[in-house]
């Protein structure tokens, strides 16, 4: 019975728009035409159009669907061959490539699979799989194959060569494809090219090691102030471990003890993209505290958003101590030249009183030195008591001081050598007596003032806090002495 494309429209659910779509893009339906010129169909239509949506609601595409029904009818597909066009439609829209092979030959690839390579799908298949590989690798690609032959699926990384000839780095997941029977038919790979990712994670990799060999530590930590980033460097600076400070709070980790009004601007430049360095305070984990050169810098993406701070800090306990080192030895070569004039004044012009070049030399020795206390002791002509001739500050209940291991200042008179006290607590060579009644000694240095005769004196410093003076403060004050034997020749 002939109909109208309206009735052909209502019969299938298919719009007349549709259908002449069809007809016009596929050559789908030919109708025969009336003696008027309209078109007419049969019932073979509606079955042919209504094969066409079964097939589509199967999963294939319109193309496939109607290229399908006019190359084999409208009769039922065999079974599990509509499943099978389903399928290869779904290989042929992933994203990874998937390659088939069997005794070094290819089966199948899908169109993504042609892409990585660089080849047409019909190119492809007709090259042997070896040759898509490096030749000093052919013999390990052999042993992953008879692994995959055995029933065993097979991931790994591995080297192909394109069209070109560049390689690339593949990521490939290989699994043993079986009949029925359990028959071993070849190996389906999964491949997705993995180059710009190995590359990426190299970098990480070269970063990250680069990080690690700094000397200084590196820091980084997100917008909000949270650490996701410590080098070893830092982990021995402050002595915590990476692993107990990733995710806490900056704030927490990098403590400003003084400081917190200082910590507060450092953050609130870097929030306005500015970049900090400076000196900063900072607390090791046993609570210690030290002085430290921070360098800390915004971190922007590509588009210039904030995306976290970067910060390279230094102990500069060594630096500083080093610079006050120099410091000190300049003030104390400058001292004894001044204080050696002073002599030089005193033995041409005889106005100049030793007594004012002693006390000076006394009074510069302690604030040079940041001692307590700077004595000058007489050794007596007829007792073993060592007599103060000055001080600084002024001793005004002059002390009795034995000239010998019963005070600092006797062991000096008896050693007749300059002599450094770190810790007076582990030193027993003599007893820790001060010049100065009532007061203690930590930390001493002496040293002996000789005249024409021998042994006239000697010259101590004092401290209440252990470890104040070194070797090098020991020759200043050994230099003094001298200054101080010079001036009581005249």
């Amino acid at each position: 019975m002939a109909m109208r494309v309206g009735e052909l429209a209502k019969r299938t659910g298919v719009g007349v728009s549709t259908l002449r779509a069809w007809e016009t893009r596929f050559r789908f339906l030919e109708p025969q035409r009336s003696t008027a010129g309209h078109r007419l169909y049969d019932e073979a239509d509606v079955e042919r159009v209504n094969a066409v949506l079964r097939l589509v609601g199967e999963g294939l595409t319109l193309a496939a669907a109607i290229t399908r029904v006019a190359s084999v009818g409208t009769d039922a597909l065999p079974e599990g061959e509509a499943e099978a066009l389903l399928y290869g439609q779904i290989l042929q829209v992933a994203d990874q490539g998937v390659w088939v092979s069997k005794d070094g030959r290819t089966r199948y690839v899908n169109q993504r699979m042609a892409e990585i390579m660089g080849y047409s799908v019909d190119d492809l298949v007709k090259i042997p799989v070896f040759d898509f590989f490096l030749p000093d690798e052919i013999p390990e690609v052999r042993e992953r194959a008879a692994l995959v032959r055995a029933g065993n699926p097979v991931q790994f990384t591995q080297r192909l060569r394109r069209s070109d000839g560049s390689f690339f780095w593949a990521e490939v997941s290989t699994t043993p494809l079986l009949n029925q029977a359990g028959r071993y038919e070849g190996g389906v790979a999964l491949v997705q090219d993995v180059t710009d990712r190995n590359e990426a994670e190299t970098q990480t990799r070269l970063r990250t090691t680069l990080l690690e060999s700094i000397g200084e530590a590196v820091t980084a930590s997100t917008p909000d102030g949270r650490v996701v980033y410590v080098n070893a460097a830092a982990e021995r600076l402050f002595g915590w471990r990476a692993a107990d400070v990733i995710g806490r709070e900056s704030r927490d980790v990098f403590p400003a003890p003084e400081d917190a009004k200082l910590g507060a601007q450092i953050v609130a430049m870097l929030g306005k993209g500015q970049q900090y360095s400076g000196r900063y305070k900072m607390a090791r984990l046993d609570g210690s505290q030290f002085i430290a050169r921070l360098t800390s810098t915004p971190a922007l993406d590509a588009h210039g958003n904030l995306v976290g701070f970067v910060g390279v800090i230094s102990d500069r306990t060594e630096h500083d101590q080093l610079e006050q080192d120099v410091r000190t030895r300049a003030l104390q070569a400058e001292t004894l030249a001044l204080l050696g004039v002073q002599v030089l004044r005193q033995r041409a012009d005889l106005s100049v009183a030793e007594t004012m070049i002693v006390g000076e030399a006394v009074e510069t020795c302690r604030r040079v030195l940041h001692a307590d206390q700077v004595t000058v002791l007489d050794v007596g002509a007829t007792t073993d008591d060592l007599q103060i001739r000055t001080a600084s500050p002024p001793i005004d209940a002059p002390l009795s001081i034995p000239s010998s291991s019963q005070s600092f200042a006797g062991y000096v008179t008896l050693a007749r050598k300059m002599v450094v006290v770190d810790n007076t607590e582990h030193d027993r060579r003599f007893d820790a007596c001060s010049t100065r009644a009532g007061a203690s000694i930590a930390s001493a240095v002496g040293a002996p003032i000789f005249g024409p005769d021998g042994l006239r004196g000697v010259l101590t410093a004092e401290s209440s806090e252990p470890g104040t003076f070194d070797q090098g403060d020991g020759h200043f004050l050994q230099g003094i002495a001298n200054i101080i034997g010079t001036a009581l020749l005249s």
